[in-house]
């Protein structure tokens, strides 16, 4: 009978997304832009959710929706920039589902240099 391999996969403590690697494939410690954190692992995409989460948690509770919703924006568009600040504006504002101007704003609020396409 064949030995069957495992591969190890990893699963986001709160989207419950698993990603794998092949049997044949080098698997890396955790996938490249994930986290481990207190012992859970997090997905790139929740942790733009926290981001813009603890915003919020910190934001006072009387503003209005819109306001709030800027809050949570700018936060998730400021934590892209502060993990790869040499990406595209276009890049980070498509990830974080805001405007290239946003991301502008953001990297001006930071002093952080505009990056185009190039």
């Amino acid at each position: 009978m064949a030995e069957q391999t495992t591969t190890p996969d990893w699963t986001c403590t709160r989207c419950e997304m698993t990603v794998s690697w092949m049997a044949d494939v080098e698997q890396p410690e955790l996938p490249a832009t994930w986290i481990e954190e207190e012992g859970e692992l997090y997905c790139l995409a929740c942790q733009r959710d926290m981001a813009g989460e603890a915003a919020l948690a910190a934001a006072p509770e009387d503003g209005t929706q819109a306001e709030r919703n800027q809050i949570e924006s700018r936060a998730r568009v400021e934590f892209e920039l502060r993990r790869k600040p040499d990406r595209p504006d276009s890049r980070i504002a498509s990830a974080c589902g805001s405007s290239v101007d946003a991301v502008r704003k953001a990297r001006a609020r930071l002093g952080l240099q505009s990056r185009t396409p190039g």
